[in-house]
């Protein structure tokens, strides 16, 4: 039977020291709730890095997210989620959204699900980084998620969204996570994360564009319950 409260954490770390001094960390949770067909889901991802002294990595995105089912494959939602990518020059960027989602396969072991909506973002640069285009502008939303699961607890997910800025068509993001879970116990498994942020118009700073692309690779542990 479908579980009222679920969730997952995981956690990974390394460490060099020697001729090479570098510190990674990354943390990541889902929480989700559901009773009657409404549910109400968190998630966070946190990715921070030091190589030398010098931070080479700064990431956080977490979400909060409110939902209702419809029929039994179509549901409705609302979501607001905050990002933070200082390397990117992006100090903070809220969005809040409404949308549909539609479970095109909703089989035991693969499920797809398609979304379609809106947001509206609001983004406040690092200071020294200015923008080609406004830092509050409406955008829409397609997404898809799919999931196969091996087992109650391994399982391979891919994510990918795209947000184009309807106010300036050059501007949009792309972003996309997949994991891997490989289970150690029946709660308690090794995760394989790889996350890509791709912003077509990133700021400028010190009269140079940022990079277009971020990526993030992680592994570590993680606890489903």
């Amino acid at each position: 039977a479908p579980k009222a409260f679920e969730g997952s954490a995981a956690l990974g770390f390394s460490q060099t020291n020697g001729n090479a001094n570098a510190t990674a960390i990354n943390v990541t949770n889902k929480l989700k709730y559901s009773v009657r067909g409404w549910g109400v889901a968190q998630d966070l991802a946190f990715f921070y890095g030091e190589a030398e002294n010098k931070v080479n990595a700064n990431f956080w995105n977490g979400g909060l997210r409110g939902e209702r089912r419809l029929t039994p494959r179509l549901g409705a939602f609302v979501a607001t989620r905050f990002d933070r990518n200082v390397l990117q020059g992006v100090s903070s960027r809220f969005e809040e959204g409404v949308g549909l989602d539609y479970k095109a396969i909703d089989a035991a072991r693969d499920k797809l699900t398609f979304v379609l909506g809106a947001s509206m973002f609001q983004q406040t640069l690092t200071p020294g980084s200015t923008s080609t285009f406004k830092r509050n502008y409406p955008a829409a939303r397609v997404g898809a998620d799919y999931k196969h699961n091996f087992s109650d607890i391994a399982f391979f997910q891919q994510t990918a969204e795209y947000l184009p800025n309807l106010s300036d068509t050059e501007v949009y993001l792309l972003n996309t996570e997949s994991s891997l879970v490989a289970p150690l116990s029946k709660s308690l498994g090794i995760k394989v994360g790889y996350v890509i942020r791709y912003n077509a118009q990133p700021p400028i700073r010190d009269a140079i564009q940022l990079k277009k692309t971020d990526t993030f690779f992680s592994s570590g542990l993680t606890y489903s319950f």
